[in-house]
């Protein structure tokens, strides 16, 4: 019962996270979730990110994009080598929805 609701809690400041994204971009913040839920089903490298959002978006992705949303990830301590430092955002992420803008 409490890691359910260590894991909530993490779901949602992953949303809230997101929404703020959308604030500035719709494809920011749909690309964070992809990334998110990306690393959280064990895409550990950045060829594989880049793979895993560019087969989900059907389109290329650009380098500097992508490095965007990783490196704000990194600086808000959610992740780190592509790994989640605290595992209930791991679960959270891959619980998480991506976002159809």
């Amino acid at each position: 019962m409490i890691r359910e609701a260590a894991i909530n809690e993490a779901l949602n400041e992953l949303e809230r996270l997101i929404r703020a994204r959308a604030n500035y971009s719709v494809i920011n913040a749909r690309r964070t979730a992809l990334v998110l839920r990306c690393i959280a089903n064990g895409s550990n490298t950045w060829s594989r990110v880049t793979k895993c959002v560019e087969d989900v978006e059907g389109v290329t992705v650009s380098p500097t994009s992508l490095s965007n949303v990783i490196r704000t990830l990194e600086r808000l301590g959610v992740i780190r080598d592509y790994e989640f430092l605290d595992p209930m955002y791991r679960e959270a992420a891959m619980r998480l929805s991506v976002p159809n803008y």
